[in-house]
């Protein structure tokens, strides 16, 4: 694995869960204002989903190294 991929690896992590908690307000919102049922229940699995990236390990590859 080039040194490159580990540099990069946490920061993309981090902005896929940014990016899943963000979908997942909106979800909340439209759960709360059109779609009651819906959208909460496509919020949930989504905010896991984000948190999964948040707490994910590093890579093998990458935890050798450092």
């Amino acid at each position: 694995m080039k040194p490159i991929d580990c540099l990069l690896e946490r920061p993309s992590k981090i902005a896929v869960a940014v990016a899943l908690m963000v979908i997942t307000f909106f979800l909340v919102v439209i759960g709360l204002t059109v779609l009651p049922v819906l959208g909460i229940f496509l919020a949930i699995p989504v905010f896991f989903i984000g948190m999964t990236f948040f707490f994910a390990p590093r890579s093998q590859e990458c935890s050798i190294r450092s």
